[in-house]
């Protein structure tokens, strides 16, 4: 199993997520976050943002689809063109994958 963190734009979301459903990916945890990539944040006039508001989706699924799940998370979040595969614009995000080495349904107790 794995762990996917993927951190992306709040109005990338609703995209990513309607994304993911109609490829049956439908347990997910979704969390507001902050943040700031290689660019530091934003400036705005006078006025410099160096944290930017984020959501960040938790999902945790078999080996077998995380390829595919991180195809579908690329290419719902990614803004600008998308017939274009390097179409993003900086701060469209970051996916992070990593083992699972045992979870738990609180409930039952089934691993």
């Amino acid at each position: 199993m794995k762990l996917i963190r993927a951190i992306i734009r709040s109005e990338s979301t609703p995209r990513v997520i309607e994304a993911l459903e109609k490829n049956s990916i439908f347990a997910m945890t979704r969390m507001n976050v902050t943040g700031r990539g290689k660019e530091m944040g934003i400036t705005q006039g006078s006025i410099r943002y160096t944290e930017m508001p984020k959501e960040m989706l938790m999902i945790v699924l078999p080996d077998d689809v995380v390829t595919k799940a991180v195809r579908v998370i690329e290419t719902a979040a990614r803004t600008g063109k998308k017939d274009y595969p390097a179409a993003g614009n900086p701060g469209d995000g970051k996916i992070f994958v990593s083992d699972v080495e045992e979870s738990r349904t609180i409930r039952t107790g089934e691993k």
